[in-house]
C-alpha cells in the first residue's frame, strides 16, 4: 500500500477487484465495523435485486435501485442500466450533503472510466475531504490511475488493512 500525504486535500483508496475475491462481504464488514465505532458512512452495497439482477443498496437511506437491465434471451451486450446506475449516483450525490465521515463504493468500473456512474460522486467527495474507498476492477486500474492523478492509497483486500486506512480518515475528520 501506498500512502498519501498527511497534508493531501482528500484520502481516496482502491482496493483491486479480483475474481475469487468476495469484495462485496469485504465492503460490508467494513461498513458495520465504522457505524459500530459511531462513524457516519455514505455510499453504496452491491448485491442482487429482488429480480435477481445487480442492485446496490444506499448505506444512508436503505434504497435499493437496479442497476441491471434484461436485454433478452441470448444477449451477449451489457446488462448495466445508465439510467438506474445514474439514480443512486443522485442519492450518493445527496447523502455527501449530509457530511459523511466516509463513502464506500462498490465499484469503479467501465461506467466510470467513460465519465459516468459513481464518477461525478467521487469527485465530489474529493471537493468536500471526504475520504473515499472503492473496489476498482482489473481492466480499470489504468483508468483509475489517470482518474486520480496517482494519488490514490492502493490497499490490499484484508479487513484490517482496510479498517486500518478508514479509521485513519475517519478520525481525522472528527
Amino acid at each position: 500500500m501506498t500512502d498519501t500525504s498527511d497534508d493531501a486535500p482528500f484520502r481516496i483508496a482502491a482496493i483491486p477487484l479480483l475474481e475469487d475475491l468476495a469484495i462485496d462481504a469485504l465492503l460490508a464488514e467494513v461498513v458495520a465495523a465504522l457505524r459500530a465505532e459511531g462513524a457516519r458512512v455514505a455510499g453504496f452495497r452491491q448485491g442482487r435485486g429482488p429480480n435477481g439482477g445487480m442492485a446496490v443498496e444506499d448505506l444512508t437511506g436503505g434504497g435499493v435501485f437496479s442497476i441491471s437491465q434484461d436485454l433478452g434471451p441470448g444477449s451477449q451486450g451489457c446488462k448495466l442500466d445508465p439510467q438506474g446506475l445514474a439514480e443512486a449516483a443522485c442519492a450518493a450525490l445527496a447523502a455527501l450533503e449530509t457530511a459523511p465521515d466516509m463513502l464506500i463504493l462498490p465499484r469503479f468500473g467501465k461506467a466510470e472510466v467513460e465519465g459516468h456512474g459513481f464518477r461525478s460522486v467521487i469527485e465530489r467527495a474529493c471537493e468536500r475531504q471526504v475520504p473515499v474507498l472503492v473496489a476498482v476492477k482489473a481492466d480499470c486500474t489504468e483508468a483509475w490511475d489517470d482518474f486520480t492523478g496517482g494519488v490514490a492509497d492502493r490497499l490490499v483486500p484484508d479487513r484490517a488493512a482496510v479498517l486500518d486506512w478508514c479509521r485513519a480518515g475517519t478520525c481525522a475528520r472528527v
